[in-house]
């Protein structure tokens, strides 16, 4: 048997998956008690064996989805939306993971260029009908690339979700596996209630860092990348321009809140994202830079009144692992108006790019489509993956990581996982005509 084939000891029974362990320790024959006895791997460290316990299922479904940012909030309303019964599980307390609770507030990138050289909307879909309910609420600012409220964004995607029909897992933190070979089964589960598992037709990766394709045992890349943290500033409408010794200092960017700006950190560069000792110190040091920073502000004249609102509740890490998919998207497919047959979406540019050795400007920069196969890992069945770590080269950073792509990557997931299960057909082998299809009935626009 494979390492990654029953990680967890899940075997299949006629009645369904058997869990192999359990909540309580157990004790050994003859009333003594099994111990659990630290060794030391070479390559790994101390290690100590967990015992066997027996895991209550916690439910059995149509669609999983784990992670509810962007890509996993999209995917959860896609694939309810077909008919399946879909879970949603997110380890924070709110929705719409780097946008609302890291306070990356920008909804990049909604435009970019078609063949005809003019600038177009191209996020549609379950996206498009975000950004617009923000938008008749008043909560963002400029059509291109709009800046929404962060509260109001996460209330948005609370009514979303609970419209869909999902069934919501806050506080909830997928952390291993059920394989059967090479197919998921289902997730383990972890929260106050203790370990937990949801069996699923299909699974839908959306957790930003690849977990469960890593778990599953698929193929990645690893980029070490910037990372930082987000904070806001109020009053920022009270500061006095004509205080005598007023210099201008940097206090962000506008918000749909006229007193309130959001302050951007590039953060360190070459940052492993997947390292939780690494986490910790930068978030230390983060916030102390921060509160030091805002001091500097209150320093200044005319800006006596500005106060910090808040940090971002989530460090902002911008890559970490990147799926080796079925098909790797590259910078010449996105330079070069490149077509797809399995086309999911298409995404814009919000920043310069070097290409051919010329820096292309976003009022230049073409529309790109998306293929399905790039969501589709080469190994395991039952699982598609969307939002960042999604399949392509790292030339293409910058606009995989967008929250506009998040989105049509997540729509694309979940349409194609309920898909599947009505279909009653694997994701890999998915008639990707009626992918299609499903797709523009639920407002997606493929170019």
């Amino acid at each position: 048997m494979k390492r990654r084939d029953f990680l967890v000891n899940a075997i299949l029974t006629s009645g369904g998956i058997g869990l192999g362990i359990g909540c309580r320790q157990q004790t050994g024959p003859s009333g003594s008690d099994s111990k659990e006895t630290a060794k030391t791997i070479p390559g790994i460290g101390r290690t100590i064996t967990e015992p066997a316990r027996e895991i209550p299922i916690l439910a059995e479904t149509d669609v999983l989805v784990i992670g509810g940012g962007p890509a996993g909030v999209a995917a959860a309303i896609a694939a309810s939306r077909t008919g399946a019964e879909t879970y949603l599980v997110e380890r924070y307390n709110h929705l719409g993971g780097l946008w609302t609770g890291g306070l990356v507030l920008p909804l990049l990138s909604t435009h970019a260029v078609d063949k005809q050289k003019n600038t177009r909307q191209v996020i549609y879909g379950v996206g498009g009908e975000m950004a617009k309910r923000l938008s008749d609420m008043g909560m963002t600012i400029q059509e291109v690339n709009p800046v929404i409220d962060p509260e109001a964004g996460k209330y948005v995607l609370d009514e979303m979700v609970r419209e869909s029909g999902v069934k919501m897992l806050f506080h909830t933190w997928g952390s291993q596996v059920i394989m059967d070979g090479n197919a998921i089964k289902g997730v383990f589960v972890e929260s106050k209630s203790g370990r937990m598992a949801v069996l699923s037709k299909v699974v839908v990766d959306c957790t930003g860092d690849g977990d469960l394709f890593h778990l599953a045992g698929d193929s990645y890349d690893i980029m070490k990348y910037k990372i930082g943290l987000v904070h806001r500033l109020g009053n920022v409408d009270r500061i006095n321009t004509n205080a005598p010794g007023y210099k201008k200092m940097p206090i962000g960017k506008p918000t749909p809140i006229p007193s309130v700006n959001w302050v951007n950190m590039a953060g360190n560069d070459g940052q492993d994202g997947l390292d939780v000792v690494n986490l910790s110190d930068l978030q230390l040091e983060y916030r102390r830079i921060i509160w030091e920073n805002f001091e500097e502000i209150r320093k200044v004249p005319g800006y006596e009144q500005v106060f910090l609102l808040d940090t971002a509740s989530q460090l902002g890490v911008r890559m970490s692992r990147i799926l080796d998919g079925e098909y790797k998207l590259t910078l010449e497919d996105t330079m070069t108006f490149k077509n797809f047959d399995d086309v999911i979406g298409i995404s814009g540019a919000w920043t310069t790019m070097l290409y051919n050795g010329k820096r292309v400007s976003p009022a230049e920069r073409p529309m790109w489509q998306i293929p399905y196969r790039s969501l589709v890992p080469k190994k395991t069945e039952n699982l598609l993956v969307a939002g960042r770590c999604f399949c392509f080269e790292e030339k293409l950073v910058e606009d995989t990581r967008i929250i506009g792509t998040c989105l049509v990557t997540g729509h694309g997931a979940g349409a194609a996982a309920g898909l599947a299960v009505k279909e009653r057909e694997q994701v890999r082998k998915l008639d990707t005509s009626k992918l299609k299809q499903l797709l523009k009935d639920q407002g997606a626009w493929l170019g």
